[in-house]
């Protein structure tokens, strides 16, 4: 198996398990500020802080998405509303691009911090049996674990197939620590639906992949692959064992 088609593997995994779709999101959430009349505005906010006591409302939804979303490009579509009695200076390209890099900032510090912990102790995957579950017809999956950082992961497990791309058998999320005992129980009617070519009693070569999980997009915050790549590579935080294994 080469290393392009285990990564092919991997990301397919991560885009199974994710929760939110970057660009999917980015994008409605754009529609909506496109939706807000350019020229509608509110002022003479007295109680707001100094710097939001005027604003363009179309602009306050381009500025608060593109913190969201840590876009700095999305600076680019808010207008500063002047007004001779209300400070407005709060939504302007200026600030938006403040917001937009102290955001990325936090984040970027804040990985960092989970790289060097995941660096310093984390779960480290050893070893995969198989045995068949109590019922005598379906399969109980036992990955196992050795380090000191519990920790959430996605866990794939995969039959590989001579010349032919792995067939994913079950992919899903667990929090993994030192007194983690995992069993993870498969269908062998599911193993089949995935893999109509699949013959009980023979030896296969089966493979368990485990992605250390880094904070979820979602809210007020998204954070793109491309960011994650740059910072915690999905290179680095991922681990597969193969076991020669009869089902």
């Amino acid at each position: 198996m080469t290393t392009e088609v285990l990564f092919a593997t991997i990301v397919l995994l991560v885009a199974q398990t994710s929760t939110s779709s970057y660009g999917t999101a980015r994008a409605a959430a754009v529609r909506t500020c496109e939706a807000i009349n350019p020229n509608e505005y509110q002022t003479g906010l007295a109680f707001n802080p100094d710097g939001y006591r005027s604003y363009y409302v179309r602009s306050e939804c381009f500025q608060k998405t593109a913190v969201q979303f840590r876009d700095v490009t999305m600076c680019d579509r808010v207008r500063q509303r002047h007004a001779l009695l209300s400070s407005s200076w709060g939504y302007s390209p200026g600030n938006c691009r403040t917001l937009v890099a102290q955001a990325v900032d936090a984040d970027r510090r804040e990985l960092e911090e989970i790289r060097r912990q995941y660096l310093a102790g984390s779960m480290v995957l050893r070893d995969l049996r198989i045995e068949r579950n109590g019922n005598g017809r379906d399969y109980d999956v036992i990955p196992s674990f050795a380090g000191a950082n519990g920790h959430g992961y996605a866990i794939a497990i995969e039959i590989l197939r001579p010349g032919g791309s792995p067939i994913t058998i079950h992919a899903d999320g667990y929090y993994v620590d030192p007194r983690s005992a995992l069993r993870i129980f498969i269908r062998r009617q599911d193993i089949e639906a995935r893999f109509p070519a699949f013959e009980p009693g023979r030896s296969y070569q089966v493979r368990a992949v485990a992605i250390f999980s880094v904070p979820a997009s979602g809210g007020s915050r998204f954070m793109s692959d491309a960011f994650l790549e740059r910072v915690f590579p999905l290179r680095e935080r991922t681990q597969s064992v193969v076991r020669e294994v009869r089902l």
